[in-house]
């Protein structure tokens, strides 16, 4: 098989070319990940993209690699537009946010089989985004206890447990959800339903994990690897990158 590299005895091999495609619902950070990771800054205002590409150079494993990464739109409206992206795809990125259990949902309701539709075996890796907000429900969660004596000193028995469910603890209503993040098990389960190769976590918002989301999604390209394989568990607490 010829390489793709050019010959060994080249000075300077040819970068490999690489094209990933970052797919998920609307709103739920892909171009935020995509502006900090090639452009290093992080959007302060919300803009919904309808298709954007980006080149950019990385170096995985002592290799040049360029990546091709395409922003697509999540919204219903792009769905005839954003099939035109699919063609000759190498990985897909596909992500949900933490703050949404729809976006979570439609990784296995909607885009798996969108992505079968158009490259069916492309090589899947899932991204949960956001996950900064994990912390800020930490840091506010002292004063939930309060909260909930407020509501004994009014109801008893079964109806203080109605009560905190009210507050948006197991409530699937999405408005008394607030505190409700997706936890890196339950983004773990969904990676093993859709046959993804990795399951990463990241916040563009704090720039963690996000080269490191970037490098994974490149690796599981390069190393050829099949598509649904059991992985272990890894954390690195130093880049905020969490692998499956």
């Amino acid at each position: 098989m010829a390489m793709l590299c050019g010959s060994s005895s080249s000075p300077s091999r040819k970068p490999i070319e690489k094209k990933i495609v970052i797919l998920g619902d609307g709103a739920c950070g892909k171009t935020s990940l995509l502006n900090v990771f090639t452009r290093g800054y992080f959007p302060k205002v919300y803009e919904p993209t309808v298709f954007e590409n980006y080149i950019h150079d990385i170096f995985v494993d002592n290799r040049h690699i360029t990546l091709s990464l395409w922003d697509t739109a999540g919204q219903e409206e792009f769905d005839r537009l954003r099939s035109l992206s699919y063609s000759d795809t190498d990985v897909i990125m596909l992500c949900f946010s933490v703050d949404s259990r729809d976006s979570l949902m439609n990784v296995q309701h909607k885009w798996v089989g969108e992505i079968a539709d158009h490259c069916e075996g492309v090589k899947l890796v899932l991204v949960a985004l956001k996950c900064d907000l994990r912390r800020v429900e930490t840091e506010n969660a002292a004063i939930t206890p309060n909260l909930i004596n407020q509501q004994r000193t009014h109801q008893s028995g079964s109806d203080v447990d109605n009560s905190t469910k009210n507050m948006g603890l197991n409530n699937s209503n999405s408005e008394s959800r607030n505190n409700d993040y997706i936890t890196y098990d339950e983004g773990v389960e969904m990676a093993k339903k859709v046959g993804a190769l990795r399951y990463l976590e990241c916040s563009a918002k704090q720039n963690k994990g996000v080269n490191e989301a970037f490098t994974e999604a490149t690796r599981v390209v390069l190393t050829g690897e099949p598509r649904v394989r059991e992985a272990a568990q890894q954390e690195d607490n130093s880049s905020g990158c969490i692998m499956m």
